[in-house]
């Protein structure tokens, strides 16, 4: 049984005569007889019977005429997927990135990519940066995003790249006393308490301590997925002050954000892919878009 065996039957029981469906088919009848012929023999059933000068289906064929109508339509979804995938101005992307990263960088750039390819689809998810790395060894997504630099092993041809620097400011709620100055010293903040900006408990006070230079007095530490909005919250709320991300997402009205005099080493943003795995020309030009739109130079 092949896929243009069961199109000849569709065409035939539509039709319900030889000579016509020959004709659409553009083939010979009896070409077209024998296709259906063998089919017969390997269903071991007849599907057609005689009625008058035409045909009709059998309570065989009528069974089957089911079947055989869904396989072609999800053939045919099938292809439509196919063909997305290789467009370069439709289809469906996969990506992840760390919660931090989805909350303050990828709504942007997806929004952004999006106005100029209205077409596109994303499958878009949070994850652990172990998660991500795993994802894109099997090929499950096209890009991963993460803001941690993360030893992959070399056997697995994945390509981690530096897109995007972050400098960090100091966010306090409006009524603070420091809320009005615009610039401040990390040496000035040792009586505060901080909503700490972390991931886990583990690196939180260790990245704080380096941070500062001295353990700060940590009041909460949040975690999860929607950890800025928590923390932006907890600020505006006055239960401390926070070192976060310089974004476009903070809200200044309910915050002042503060720069900070010393020069502390930026967040930076990796973007890492399977550099052997096929990737989609849509996909490839989501990649070379944020390459484009963050194209900084890294030193180090």
């Amino acid at each position: 049984m092949n896929l243009q065996q069961l199109e000849y039957f569709k065409i035939i029981a539509e039709t319900e005569n030889f000579t016509t469906s020959a004709k659409l088919l553009s083939i010979t009848q009896p070409a077209l007889s024998k296709a259906i012929s063998k089919l017969e023999d390997e269903l071991k059933v007849p599907l057609f019977e005689k009625k008058g000068r035409n045909i009709k289906l059998t309570r065989f064929g009528k069974i089957f005429l089911i079947y055989a109508n869904r396989a072609l339509t999800e053939i045919d979804k099938g292809i439509n997927e196919l063909k997305e995938m290789i467009s370069e101005d439709r289809g469906t992307i996969s990506i992840s990135s760390t919660p931090r990263i989805g909350v303050y960088f990828m709504n942007f750039f997806i929004s952004n990519f999006l106005n100029n390819n209205p077409d596109t689809k994303f499958q878009f998810n949070q994850q652990s940066v172990d998660s991500i790395v795993e994802n894109l060894k099997i090929g499950k997504i096209d890009i991963g995003f993460y803001d941690s630099e993360y030893k992959i092993d070399d056997n697995y041809d994945i390509e981690s790249i530096p897109i995007k620097k972050q400098e960090y400011v100091l966010i306090v709620p409006k009524n603070h006393i420091f809320s009005n100055r615009e610039e401040i010293s990390l040496k000035e903040l040792k009586d505060e308490y901080f909503i700490a900006f972390c991931e886990n408990s583990k690196d939180r006070l260790i990245s704080y301590s380096e941070l500062l230079g001295y353990t700060p007095k940590i009041a909460i530490q949040p975690d999860g997925a929607n950890i800025g909005s928590v923390v932006e919250g907890l600020v505006s709320a006055g239960a401390g002050i926070s070192i976060v991300p310089n974004t476009p997402m903070i809200n200044t009205n309910a915050l002042s954000k503060i720069k900070i005099k010393e020069n502390i080493k930026e967040r930076v943003i990796y973007m890492a892919y399977s550099k052997n795995s096929y990737m989609s020309p849509i996909a490839k030009k989501f990649k070379d878009y944020i390459i484009q739109s963050n194209n900084i130079e890294m030193n180090y």
